[in-house]
Order: C-alpha cells, then sequence, then structure tokens
C-alpha cells in the first residue's frame, strides 16, 4: 500500500472513531445527566441513593469547605436548579474521559487507542468475585464512582493538574515553563479546594519524585522553583482544615490500623488486590525493567527519570494506601471512610498508566524477548482482565441508572 492510501485511511478510520466517540460520549454524558438529576431528588431511601442532596444541603445551609458548595449556592438561583446540578456534574464526568484521550497523546500515537484507554479507565471498577464481597463496590476501592460529587469535580480537576505536572517534568532539566507552573499552581489550589484527596496523596510522592530528579541532575533551582507551586495549596489546606476539623466540630484524625478498610470488607486483604487486579500485574511485569533504568537514569545524571510518570502514579499509590491503612476519623465523620477519596484516585492513574506501559510492552521489540506468541497471550490476558473491570464497571452504572443503590 503507498504511503498516500495508508494516509487517507487512517485519516478515514480516525474520522469514524471520532464520529462513534462523540456519539458515545453525548449518550454517556446524557445517562449521567438523568442519574444525578434523579440523585437530587433522593430523600433517604434506597432509589438512587448519593452523596449529593447532603452536599447540596450543606451549601444551602452556609457551611461547606468545597468549591462545589459555591457552585450549588450559585445554580439554586436559576429556575430548576437541580437539572444545572444534573448537567454541571454529567460535564465533569465526560470531561475526564475527554481530557484524557487528550492528555495521552505524549505516550500512545494513535488516536483510537488513546480514546479506548479513556473510556475503559473511567468506567472500570473492581474486579469482583462474590465469593469474596457480596457487594460490587462496598468492601471493595474503586476509582470510578458516581453518588460523591465532590469526587466527581475533583477528579477533572486532579487529572488536569496531575497531567500538566508531567509536562512540566519532561521539560524542566533543560527549561522551566513559569506559565504552566503559575497554571499548576492555580489548578492544584482549585483541586484541593473541591476536596483535599488528591494533594493528600500527591504532594509526598511528587516530594518523592522532585528528590530523585535532583539526583538524576536536574538543577535544583528549578526543583525548588516547581516546589514552591504548592504554596497557594497549603493556604486553602489550612481554610479546610480549620472548616472541617476545628475545635468546635468534634471530628479529627487518628492513627488506627486497618479501621477505615475493615469498616465495610470482610476481607480487604484480597478485595485490595481485586480493586487494583490489572494495574497490579502490570506493575509486576514492568518492575524490574523500570527499577533498572531509573537505577541507571541516577548513576549517569540523565537530567530526570526515564519512567517518571509510572513512579509517580505508584509512589501516590503507595502514600493513598498508607493513609487508607493507618488513618482514621473521629467524631461525626468517623463512618464515612473518607481516607478512601485519596486512594480512589490513585487506582484511576495507576489504571491509566498501566493502559500505557500493556500498549508499549506490546510494541516493544524486547519486551517478552521479543517473542510474538508470548506478547500474543500477555496482551489477550491483561486485555481481559482490563475487560472485566471494565464489564463491572458498566453492568455497575446500569444498575444505578435503575435506581438500584450503591450498596447492591
Amino acid at each position: 500500500m503507498s504511503e498516500a492510501k495508508h494516509a487517507s485511511k487512517n485519516r478515514i478510520m480516525n474520522i469514524i472513531s471520532g464520529v462513534i466517540w462523540l456519539a458515545l460520549l453525548l449518550l454517556y454524558g446524557g445517562a449521567c445527566t438523568y442519574l444525578y438529576y434523579m440523585q437530587t431528588q433522593w430523600t433517604g431511601g434506597q432509589t438512587f441513593e448519593s452523596d449529593l442532596t447532603f452536599h447540596i444541603d450543606m451549601a444551602l445551609d452556609g457551611w461547606g469547605y468545597s468549591v462545589t458548595a459555591i457552585v450549588y449556592k450559585l445554580l439554586y438561583f436559576l429556575p430548576m436548579p437541580e437539572v444545572w446540578v444534573a448537567l454541571f456534574l454529567a460535564v465533569f464526568t465526560v470531561g475526564v474521559i475527554a481530557y484524557t484521550a487528550y492528555a495521552l497523546k505524549p505516550y500512545i500515537d494513535k488516536a483510537p487507542v488513546r480514546m479506548a484507554i479513556a473510556a475503559a479507565v473511567s468506567v472500570a471498577m473492581p474486579f469482583y468475585i462474590e465469593a469474596i464481597q457480596r457487594q460490587r463496590y462496598i468492601g471493595y476501592q474503586s476509582p470510578s464512582i458516581w453518588h460523591n460529587s465532590t469526587y466527581t469535580v475533583m477528579k477533572l480537576f486532579a487529572t488536569v493538574a496531575l497531567f500538566l505536572c508531567f509536562a512540566i517534568a519532561r521539560e524542566y532539566h533543560e527549561k522551566l515553563s513559569w506559565k504552566k507552573c503559575v497554571g499548576f499552581a492555580i489548578l492544584l489550589a482549585l483541586t484541593t479546594a473541591t476536596k483535599t484527596s488528591f494533594v493528600a496523596v500527591f504532594a509526598p510522592a511528587a516530594l518523592c519524585m522532585l528528590i530523585a530528579d535532583g539526583l538524576s541532575g536536574v538543577p535544583v533551582k528549578r526543583l525548588l522553583a516547581v516546589a514552591s507551586t504548592i504554596i497557594p495549596t497549603i493556604l486553602v489546606v489550612v481554610f479546610q482544615e480549620a472548616v472541617l476539623f476545628g475545635e468546635d466540630t468534634g471530628n479529627g484524625i487518628v492513627i488506627e490500623f486497618g479501621y477505615t478498610v475493615f469498616l465495610r470488607a470482610e476481607t480487604p486483604q484480597y478485595t485490595m488486590i481485586l480493586s487494583a487486579l490489572f494495574p497490579v500485574l502490570i506493575f509486576l511485569f514492568n518492575i524490574w525493567p523500570v527499577l533498572k533504568d531509573t537505577i541507571q537514569d541516577i548513576k549517569q545524571k540523565k537530567k530526570g527519570l526515564t519512567h517518571r510518570e509510572f513512579l509517580l502514579s505508584w509512589t501516590m499509590w503507595f502514600f493513598g494506601a498508607l493513609e487508607l491503612l493507618f488513618l482514621k476519623e473521629t467524631g461525626a465523620r468517623v463512618k464515612d471512610g473518607n481516607f478512601m477519596w485519596g486512594y480512589s484516585y490513585c487506582l484511576f492513574v495507576i489504571f491509566i498508566m498501566s493502559c500505557v506501559y500493556l500498549v508499549k510492552n506490546i510494541k516493544s521489540d524486547t519486551f517478552m524477548k521479543g517473542n510474538k506468541v508470548a506478547k500474543i497471550i500477555y496482551g489477550c490476558v491483561m486485555g481481559g482482565i482490563l475487560g472485566y473491570h471494565v464489564y463491572c464497571g458498566i453492568y455497575f452504572f446500569l444498575q444505578l441508572l435503575e435506581g438500584t443503590t450503591y450498596f447492591m
């Protein structure tokens, strides 16, 4: 096939996949709008159960720590405010998929593959096995959540901030873009103002990466400049902690191993693995070459880490797991399990990076020693496991559309 014909075929395929992609996004957006609207009508039963009505009531009562509270208060000045709230949340839900597909450009060439990955990771849920945990969501940890509005809004802001961080880190060994740094500082503060869960797992992981980049030759002045972007976020955290854990609230945070994961799971040692089965397996296939490359990067002063995104994603997961396992809230929030939100977002990130490395491994001439049969088997097995994660998410979402409780 001539180069011109090949290019023409690619354009046609991109147009067809783009049309299908847009239709699916609109369909999903419409379904989410319906779901969120029905959640605004929830009055305490088991039909269309969610946290949304609590968040709206808090906003209208003037007590709220999140940017969403301001948005809800403004939307309730409009006619049919519940419809506007539903549309607002649907835009953020669909926006995560659209932005993820866009953000994957530096890692994956083909647009249809980026679209498929973005759609898959945005609905993926735990690898459900009834014999281990009867409920599909409760007792597991899920990257896809439709019943908590602050998580929904935070997820998009956090994803934009995270990939902007990746973009800054890819080039700061040579130059530092102050525009990107300012944009990142604003986004990080906005994300935190929506929900503190992201910065609680991102900040310690980012510090580890800055130290590693420093060891691999990135200039200290640039590292300090990037680190300073967290200053506005610290101010936001101070305000939020005063609202949530001030002396008059009766709320606090203590160390108690296992409380949050055992809150609703009978065997969290299994459900935590099943919640991230696909990423865990990809991690096991890649950890040794990643470590070897990272040690070489540091020894040879390559001015940056080859696998920074992979390392940062899993370092975030590590800190998220520590917080989930060891921290517990006290007071009125003791039963909420709020340390799960940051961990859930970490799962979303490692699902994304695991898909990137799945594609990378299949295309690599050295992976599995270049054995095509072995790579085909690997791709089929990993794709099947990811496919079941996605099936579980789609099934769960369809059940939510019928009004089934998320305790299903």
